[in-house]
């Protein structure tokens, strides 16, 4: 069986098309093997592998080889999550880690295995970020084969990484990284980046009126929000590393002149010029968060304590990690015009 596969996007529900999640919420419960030749890898990827990892205690195997970023270029904090995640997999016998030194290997190919058996593969234009749903919002295309078929491409995996790929341990240690983004945002859908102009404009019209907002570091909440509950009780269930809601306590200072609309959604510009809405929900508003989009957010902040090392890939804020950052605080200022909130961190 073969089939053609669209992301799930209300513009082509026309096409009443499958997606890649339709088989692969299934198979991250049953396989007993995934093996994965792609391009690039994301930050948001990693996290997620490494918690897929952890979900089945050890019965399924990874194989995953990264095509590009050997060669084109790791950050560092990349390179040593994914040289981490390679080295839990090998210390429990349930996987590798591989890059490609000789050769620039662009392709995004997937296959699950349960035993000798191939449930499914995948051959398209998804990354692994759209693969394990942690991607923005983009349309892609995708073949799915099954059985007989589906095991000709996951030969083809495993000859490709064979050929091309070298163990992450084994490779020659990487030493000039790539520079982390500082542009924490762009590309972001729902995000505005504002010129220099307009950044400029809008930080003078900072009031007099504040709201200090402590960082928490509860540990399945507020800035650790991705390590709760999935979101299909009892099954692995996509979830964003950069998601985040803080909790805002009734008892707050200046809670009274806290942002409200009639929709529940504010803009705010942030000191290093982003403009995005926001919003306050829940019981008494208390739930604070980046409207449409939780990772606007969480990538905001948490893209920072990891520009400056206070924060590794895929782990927990802790007390000892705002203290490495050295800012506790989100700071809401209001503008003097009243039509939006400046978004500063202390």
């Amino acid at each position: 069986m073969m089939d053609l596969l669209l992301t799930k996007n209300p513009i082509i529900n026309s096409l009443h098309a499958k997606s890649i999640n339709d088989y692969t919420s299934k198979y991250f419960e049953t396989a007993t093997q995934l093996n994965i030749a792609t391009g690039f890898i994301s930050n948001e990827s990693i996290a997620e592998l490494k918690r897929l990892v952890e979900y089945r205690k050890r019965s399924l195997n990874l194989s995953l080889f990264i095509g590009m970023n050997y060669i084109d270029g790791f950050t560092k904090l990349q390179y040593d999550a994914v040289k981490e995640l390679g080295a839990n997999l090998l210390a429990n016998g349930i996987g590798n880690v591989y890059v490609s030194p000789k050769a620039l290997f662009h392709g995004k190919m997937y296959s699950f295995l349960k035993g000798e058996q191939c449930l499914g593969a995948f051959v398209g234009s998804s990354n692994l970020g759209s693969f394990i749903g942690t991607s923005q919002n983009l349309i892609e295309s995708d073949v799915f084969f099954e059985a007989d078929y589906g095991m000709q491409v996951h030969n083809r995996i495993v000859e490709i990484t064979n050929i091309l790929g070298e163990p992450i341990s084994q490779a020659k240690p990487i030493e000039n990284f790539k520079e982390p983004t500082t542009a924490l945002l762009d590309g972001f859908e729902y995000v505005r980046k504002l010129n220099s102009d307009e950044k400029a404009k809008c930080l003078l019209q900072a009031s007099q009126n504040t709201i200090r907002i402590p960082l928490k570091t509860e540990e399945k909440s507020n800035l650790n929000a991705y390590f709760g509950a999935g979101k299909v009780k009892g099954r692995f269930s996509r979830r964003d590393y950069y998601e985040v809601e803080i909790i805002i306590s009734t008892k707050l200072p200046n809670r009274s002149i806290f942002p409200v609309s009639d929709d529940g959604n504010f803009t705010v510009v942030t000191g290093d010029g982003y403009m995005f809405e926001c919003a306050c929900q829940g019981t008494n508003s208390k739930n604070f968060r980046s409207a449409h989009d939780l990772k606007i957010l969480g990538r905001w902040i948490k893209g920072q304590m990891e520009n400056c090392g206070a924060l590794k890939l895929g782990e927990k804020v802790t007390e000892e990690t705002l203290r490495k950052f050295g800012k506790t605080t989100m700071v809401l200022t209001q503008s003097v015009d009243k039509d939006f909130w400046i978004l500063t961190l202390e």
